[in-house]
């Protein structure tokens, strides 16, 4: 053990999961849960100044959330999920777990560049408390894309989302990964065709009476919001922002949701289309993260917006409109 580096052993979480995924196993008792709808925002991962987690606004950020409004807790690509060790995920994977003990839905992205790692990591998100693993099945795509929900669905009794985010799945073979794996109930598609994407999505799933009844499958959008009143219009029931204005994005889902779709659009253009604009000055990408973690900091949420991501504080004209 003397032997292990410090590297190592932040790997020894998945590496000892990983002897499981073979054949044979028995999967975990599965969890019962609710439909995924409204607004379900995505952590900014909190660090200190010198880069490490900072737990105690993490469970600020989450009560922040619930307070707002929030429909569910997530931690996804824009938590910095790809920048955390394996033992970091199981930190922040089980801390907003025991925090938000029941009261919303926590999901938790998944996703590895193999196949097993993938299931590692979904089976690691159930033992920590989690009720949902987003997965995105890039670069899988077509039977192979289907094949994976169906392994993860038999080997790992976790409901799961499919996370389209690329170009790589038709909405076909969206239908036919959720209509194969059982233990899916949900769909974030966020591709740059999203809101056609959702509508044809939508129909099939309502088709194949997917929609309602015991298995319920939601259909939300993501990329922050960017085509949300479009999503909306086109049967999806969510979406998976960042959370500094979650509750305007559940004003927004709630407003299509009774029908009050002009005043839906309004709140829209007036309230996040502004912030959007903000985060796309700023370059977008990694800069929308800083961004959403300076305000959530000049809100007393956060610490600092320290950043793993490759990314600059935007200038101050952009913060100040």
């Amino acid at each position: 053990m003397d032997s292990l580096n410090e590297k190592s052993l932040v790997h020894v979480p998945v590496i000892m999961a990983m002897l499981f995924v073979g054949g044979g196993e028995k999967p975990m008792s599965k969890k019962k849960s609710e439909p995924i709808t409204g607004a379900v925002p995505v952590m900014a991962m909190p660090f200190d100044s010198d880069g490490i987690i900072d737990e105690d606004s993490l469970r600020h950020q989450i009560d922040f959330c619930i307070e707002a409004g929030a429909k569910g807790i997530a931690f996804g690509i824009g938590s910095e999920s790809g920048m955390l060790t394996d033992a970091e995920r199981i930190q922040v994977w089980t801390l907003a777990a025991k925090h938000i003990n029941g009261q919303r839905p926590l999901v938790v992205a998944t996703s590895h560049a193999s196949r097993e790692g993938t299931i590692a990591l979904t089976r690691l998100a159930g033992e920590c408390g989690a009720d949902c693993a987003m997965v995105n099945p890039q670069p899988l795509q077509g039977e192979k894309l289907v094949r994976l929900f169906d392994d993860l669905s038999h080997r790992v009794a976790l409901p799961l989302m499919i996370q389209d985010v690329g170009q790589n799945a038709s909405a076909d073979v969206l239908v036919q990964a959720t209509q194969q794996a059982e233990e899916v109930m949900a769909l974030k598609i966020e591709s740059p065709d999203a809101p056609h994407k959702i509508g044809q999505v939508v129909a099939e799933l309502q088709a194949c009476k997917l929609t309602a009844g015991e298995r319920q499958i939601t259909v939300l959008g993501g990329s922050n919001g960017n085509h949300l009143p479009e999503e909306l219009s086109r049967g999806s029931v969510g979406t998976i922002p960042f959370p500094a204005i979650v509750d305007v994005y559940q004003t927004v889902c709630d407003c299509f949701r009774t029908g009050d779709t002009a005043g839906g659009q309004e709140i829209y253009l007036q309230r996040i289309v502004p912030l959007l604009r903000a985060a796309a000055a700023g370059g977008g990408g990694n800069a929308s993260v800083w961004i959403h973690k300076a305000i959530l900091q000049r809100a007393g949420i956060l610490r600092t917006a320290y950043c793993r991501m490759d990314t600059s504080p935007v200038p101050d004209w952009i913060m100040e409109n």
